[in-house]
């Protein structure tokens, strides 16, 4: 799997009633993404954190032109035309985010069931340390059972600067293993030290494509 180069978050809201229509058809959305520039694709929904309910979609791009692409052939799209008119579904977020190097080798076979997203501010140390230390603590993720692994600097759209780490996993247990394996790593006590974190949610995945 290529490692990506951007990536664009889209946050929305969508009637409770209509939810699961709406996951349905960006399934086929992500079809057309995928046709026109996106490298890979997951879709779902927030269960808990910052805006519950309200549905994710995350899109990886090799470089800008790609990202152009989709957004141009999104009024084209029948699946994006449904998603606004049939199933009420209304974008409130979307930001774009330059990836940065993190050396973790992806699974996603069986496909992961979960994708928390971190936000947070870097104040104590520049961003190569901090991107050192993210280096140190990924076989940490991994050991407990990550499957993937991503951090981007956001680009455009709300909470410019910041950094979102990105981390998918097979189940709830996985996600307990991995924070209780970082409470006793000293490098991630120090990464911590160094960041103001200021969101972290959990989405249950529908489907990555």
């Amino acid at each position: 799997m290529s490692t990506p180069n951007f990536v664009a978050i889209t946050a929305a809201n969508c009637p409770p009633a209509k939810r699961a229509a709406a996951l349905a058809d960006m399934a086929n959305f992500a079809g057309d993404c995928r046709e026109h520039g996106a490298e890979r694709v997951t879709f779902g929904s927030v269960i808990s954190g910052r805006f519950p309910g309200a549905l994710v979609f995350v899109q990886f791009f090799s470089g800008l032109d790609k990202f152009e692409s989709v957004v141009n052939n999104m009024p084209h799209s029948d699946a994006y035309k449904r998603l606004l008119g049939d199933h009420e579904v209304t974008p409130f977020a979307r930001n774009v985010l330059k990836a940065k190097p993190i050396d973790f080798e992806p699974t996603l076979e069986p496909m992961p069931n979960y994708l928390m997203l971190t936000r947070a501010h870097r104040h104590a140390f520049d961003e190569p340390e901090m991107i050192n230390l993210m280096n140190k603590v990924a076989p940490v993720f991994k050991s407990a059972g990550a499957q993937t692994m991503r951090m981007g600097q956001t680009l455009t759209g709300s909470d410019l600067g910041t950094y979102m780490l990105g981390v998918t996993y097979p189940d709830m247990s996985a996600i307990e293993r991995t924070y209780q394996a970082l409470g006793e790593n000293s490098d991630f006590a120090t990464l911590m030290n160094g960041m103001d974190v200021d969101m972290r949610s959990i989405s249950r995945i529908a489907g990555i494509l």
